[in-house]
C-alpha cells in the first residue's frame, strides 16, 4: 500500500500513521510505502507552501478566507486549481507509483489526492485509490470524482462533500487516529501526568503550528472556573511557549507544554479539549470520548469544521469574547451537558472501525478510466487500417500433456493490461484514447479449432480482423497438430504494447514463471519510460535519420489491399546459431539479419551494390519501464548489403552498420520523433504518424527478441516453442520476428498472399543457410 501524505503541520501525517498502523493490523506483513507529495513535487516546494499557508492564516486571514470561499462558490475556480495542481503533483507522483507498483493507494493530503485523480484521467492509474478527508468539513479541494472513494469523518459531511463535487463517491470512515486515542480512565491519566485529581481540567491545543493566540482562551477558561487547571500545548512553536510561560508565570493553574509525544494520555485526563481548527486535534479528542470546544476558529477550514462539528452535536463553538467563559460556567452548573458531549463523542468514535473501513476500501475494484494514448502507442492506432491492421502476437506450441481449455487461454489473455478495452481514434480536438468499454469477458475472446498445419492455422487467425470496438485481443486454441501437439495463437493490437509486453504478460501466467525476472505481469505505466537521451546523441541520431532518405525500391514494396496474411514458420537450432555467430565474430542477432540479407539476395537475385533497408525495433526500456506495458521502443534502420558477397563479409558489414547507427543514437532519435509529433494537434498527429510509419522509409521490419532458455510449463504442459508474429507496415510487404526459446530460435515471416512465393522462398532459404552453417561449423 502506498500512502501519500504531506508535512503541513502534523495532522495529515497523523492520519497517515493511523492508516499505516491499521493496514498492518489488517494484513500482517503488508508492505507500506510512504511519499510526502510536497517533497515529491520538487525541492523547495514544501517550505514555500508551508510558508504561504502559515502566513495566510496568521497574517492575511481575509485572503485565506477569500480563497477558501472562492473554491466553494466558484466551481470553475476549483476545477482550474485542481487542473494545475493535479498535473504538477500527478506527474511527479508517477515515478513513485511505477517504482512501488502498489496494490492500493491512500492519500491524506489534498494535493496528493488531486495528483492521483489526474493520473487516473491521463495516465491510466487503475489501482484502488482513496482520499481520506481528515477534517470534519470537506471542501472541493479535498473531494475528487476520479478516486475510488472519498472517506469523510461523519454523516453530516456526506452532503457537503457530494455537493462540492457532484458525482464523487463518498463514504463515512472512523476517525483515522492511532489506537491509543481511545476512552480511558480520567483519574488514572491525571495521576500519571501529575495533574490535579479533582476539578475542571482543560487542554488547549492549536495543533503543531499553534495558530492563533491561546492566551485569550486560557483567560476565559479561568474566568469561567477560577479553580480550573489549564494545560496549554504549543506544539513546535518555541517562541509561543516562552511567551505564555512569561505571561502566566506564578499562576499554578496554568501549565505550558511544548511538543507532547503522549497526547492520548493528556486528552484522557481532560474534561474539555479546546482548539481552533477542528482537524486532527478535534478528531483525537473525540476518539478519547472528550468534550470539544472550538474557540475563535481560524479562517477557512477552521470555521467550516466548527460549523459541522456543532451541527453533528460533537462540539460547542465559541466565537464572541466571553463566550468560552460562559460555556465553562454553563457546563459547571449543568454537568449533564458535559456528559452528553462526551457520550456523543464516544458514539461517534465507536460507530465505525478504521480496520473495517480499510478492508472495505481494499475490496473496491481497480477501475480504469478512458485516457489519452501515449504517442508511441497512438502511432500504431493511427497507422492501422482495415487493410493493414497493426497486430502483434505469438503462436505457442505445446507438447502432448494435460488438456488445455478455453478458460485457461482466457486467463493468459487477461494477463495483458487493458486487453478488454477499446481504442477511440483521434478527433479534431481530442487525442486518440484507450477506453475501458464494457470490459469484455476474456472467455468470449477465445475460440477453438482443429488443424493439422500450424502455418495455415496462423494464416487463418492473423487474417481474421480484430473487433477493436469490443476488445483489443483474441486467442485461438488449435488442436490436431502432428504428434498430438497443440497451439495457442494470441494476437493483440500493437497500441497495447511491444513484443516485450506481450511476452511478459503471457509468461506471467505459466507454471514456471517464478524465477524468470522478466516474466512478471506488466502494468500500465503512469510515468512513461524515463526517456532522457543525451542531447549530443539525440542530435547525432536525428542527423543520421535525416540523411538516410527513402528506402530503395524492391519487389516487396506493395500497396496492401486486404487483411489476409501468409506466414512461413522456421525453427532453427539455437546452439548452432550461437556457434555460427561466434565463428563469424558477430552477435547471434546480427547473424540472423545477415542470413536474412543473404536469403534476400538468393531469392530476389539482387545485383552488386544493391541495398535492402530493414527497420529493426530497438528496446529503450529503462529500469522504471522494464515491467511496464506499452511501446517502449525506438527503431534502427540499416541498409543490408544484398549484392553478391560471402556470408562472413556480409555479416561483418551488417554488424558494423547496425552498431554505427545504434551508437549514433538512431533508436533514440526515432523514438523522439514519435514523441515529438505526438505534441501536434490530434488531426496533424494522425497524418504525421502515418507519414513516418510506412514503406517509403523501409522495405521490411525484422526483430530478434530474447526469450527463456529454460523449460516453460503451462497447466502442466510443456510450452516447447513460441513464434513471434509481427504486423506489416503500410507499403511494406514483409515482416519477420525471431526469438530464442529453449533449445530453438523460432522465426515467423509475414507477407501478403500475393507475395506468398517470395515469403516462402526467403524463409526456406534462411533455414537452408543455417543448415549449411551448422555443417560448416560442426564440432563439439
Amino acid at each position: 500500500m502506498l500512502i501519500v501524505s504531506a508535512t503541513m503541520g502534523e495532522g495529515h501525517n497523523a492520519t497517515a500513521r493511523a492508516l499505516r498502523a491499521a493496514a498492518r493490523r489488517v494484513w500482517p506483513g503488508v508492505e507500506v510505502e510512504w511519499a510526502d507529495v510536497l517533497d515529491v513535487m520538487g525541492r523547495g516546494t514544501g517550505p514555500v507552501f508551508r510558508w504561504i499557508y502559515a502566513t495566510s492564516v496568521e497574517r492575511l486571514p481575509w485572503l485565506y478566507e477569500f480563497f477558501y470561499a472562492s473554491v466553494w462558490h466558484h466551481r470553475w475556480f476549483a476545477k482550474a486549481a485542481k487542473r494545475v495542481i493535479g498535473a504538477w503533483s500527478g506527474r511527479r507522483l508517477a515515478a513513485v507509483i511505477d517504482a512501488v507498483r502498489p496494490d492500493a493507494i491512500v492519500s491524506t493530503y489534498p494535493m496528493g489526492s488531486t495528483g492521483l485523480e489526474w493520473l487516473r484521467r491521463h495516465r491510466g492509474l487503475s489501482v484502488p485509490t482513496a482520499a481520506w478527508v481528515s477534517d470534519i468539513a470537506p471542501h472541493p479541494s479535498w473531494v475528487h470524482e476520479g478516486v475510488s472513494v472519498n472517506l469523510v469523518m461523519h454523516e453530516v459531511a456526506v452532503e457537503p462533500a457530494r455537493r462540492s463535487v457532484p458525482g464523487a463517491p463518498v463514504a463515512v470512515s472512523a476517525p483515522p487516529v492511532p489506537e491509543r486515542f481511545t476512552p480511558g480512565d480520567r483519574g488514572g491519566a491525571r495521576a500519571r501526568l501529575g495533574l490535579p485529581a479533582t476539578g475542571l481540567l482543560a487542554v488547549v491545543s492549536c495543533g503543531s503550528l499553534a495558530f492563533g493566540d491561546p492566551s485569550a482562551a486560557v483567560r476565559e477558561l479561568l474566568g469561567g472556573d477560577p479553580a480550573a487547571c489549564v494545560v496549554v500545548v504549543t506544539g513546535r512553536d518555541g517562541r509561543l511557549r516562552r511567551r505564555l510561560e512569561r505571561g502566566f508565570a506564578g499562576d499554578e493553574r496554568v501549565r505550558v507544554l511544548g511538543w507532547v509525544d503522549d497526547m492520548a494520555t493528556l486528552m484522557t485526563a481532560a474534561d474539555l479539549v479546546v482548539t481552533n481548527a477542528g482537524g486532527a486535534t478535534a478528531l483525537e479528542a473525540l476518539a478519547c470520548g472528550r468534550a470539544v470546544v472550538l474557540h475563535d476558529p481560524i479562517p477557512g477550514h477552521g470555521k467550516a469544521n466548527a460549523r459541522l462539528l456543532e451541527e453533528a452535536g460533537l462540539a460547542r463553538v465559541c466565537v464572541r469574547p466571553g463566550e468560552l467563559a460562559g460555556t465553562v460556567r454553563e457546563l459547571a452548573r449543568r454537568p449533564e451537558r458535559l456528559r452528553a458531549l462526551e457520550e456523543a463523542a464516544r458514539r461517534h468514535a465507536s460507530a465505525h472501525r478504521l480496520d473495517d473501513d480499510l478492508r472495505a476500501f481494499f475490496r473496491l475494484p481497480g477501475t480504469a478510466r478512458a485516457r489519452p494514448l501515449p504517442a508511441p502507442d497512438a502511432l500504431f492506432l493511427h497507422a492501422s487500417t482495415p487493410e493493414v491492421p497493426q497486430y502483434v502476437g505469438t503462436a505457442l506450441v505445446f507438447e502432448p500433456g494435460p488438456p488445455l481449455t478455453r478458460k485457461d487461454a482466457a486467463g493468459m489473455l487477461a494477463a495483458v493490461p487493458d486487453v478488454g478495452g477499446r481504442l477511440l481514434p483521434a478527433r479534431t480536438l481530442r487525442r486518440a484514447r484507450w477506453d475501458p468499454g464494457e470490459h469484455a469477458d476474456p472467455l468470449s475472446l477465445v475460440d477453438e479449432v482443429e488443424s493439422g498445419d500450424l502455418a495455415r492455422a496462423v494464416d487463418a487467425f492473423f487474417s481474421l480482423p480484430l473487433d477493436t470496438s469490443r476488445a483489443l485481443g483474441a486467442a485461438r486454441l488449435v488442436t490436431g497438430l502432428p504428434g498430438g501437439r497443440r497451439a495457442l495463437l494470441v494476437k493483440l493490437h500493437h497500441a497495447l504494447g511491444d513484443g516485450m509486453t506481450v511476452l511478459q504478460a503471457l509468461l506471467s501466467d505459466t507454471d514456471t514463471s517464478t524465477g524468470l525476472s522478466w516474466a512478471i505481469r506488466p502494468t500500465t505505466s503512469v510515468g512513461g519510460n524515463g526517456f532522457r537521451p543525451a542531447a549530443g546523441k539525440l542530435a547525432g541520431g536525428l542527423w543520421e535519420l535525416a540523411r538516410a532518405g527513402r528506402a530503395p525500391a524492391t519487389p516487396l514494396d506493395v500497396t496492401i489491399t486486404g487483411p489476409d496474411r501468409h506466414h512461413a514458420v522456421v525453427r532453427l537450432p539455437g546452439r548452432e546459431v550461437r556457434k555460427a555467430a561466434r565463428a563469424l565474430g558477430v552477435a547471434p542477432a546480427d547473424l540472423l539479419k545477415a542470413v536474412f540479407a543473404e536469403a534476400v539476395h538468393d531469392v530476389l537475385g539482387a545485383r552488386p551494390g544493391a541495398r535492402f533497408r530493414l527497420m529493426a525495433p530497438w528496446s529503450l526500456r529503462g529500469t522504471g519501464s522494464m515491467r511496464a506495458a506499452g511501446n517502449h521502443t525506438g527503431a534502427v534502420s540499416v541498409d543490408l548489403p544484398v549484392g553478391p558477397m560471402d556470408l562472413r563479409t556480409r555479416a561483418s558489414l551488417v554488424a558494423d552498420g547496425l552498431r554505427r547507427r545504434i551508437d549514433a543514437g538512431v533508436p533514440e532519435a526515432a523514438h523522439a520523433v514519435v514523441r515529438l509529433i505526438g505534441r501536434l494537434p490530434p488531426r496533424l498527429h494522425t497524418l504525421a504518424a502515418r507519414s513516418v510509419y510506412r514503406g517509403d522509409w523501409f522495405n521490411a521490419i525484422g526483430t530478434v527478441m530474447p526469450g527463456p532458455r529454460r523449460e516453460i510449463r503451462w497447466h502442466g504442459s510443456v510450452m516447447s516453442e513460441a513464434y513471434p508474429v509481427l504486423a506489416l507496415a503500410p507499403g511494406s510487404g514483409l515482416a519477420w520476428g525471431a526469438m530464442t526459446w529453449g533449445h530453438w530460435v523460432t522465426m515467423v515471416f509475414t507477407g501478403t498472399p500475393a507475395h506468398a512465393a517470395l515469403v516462402d522462398g526467403i524463409a526456406a532459404r534462411t533455414h537452408a543457410l543455417f543448415a549449411e552453417l551448422a555443417g560448416d561449423h560442426a564440432g563439439p
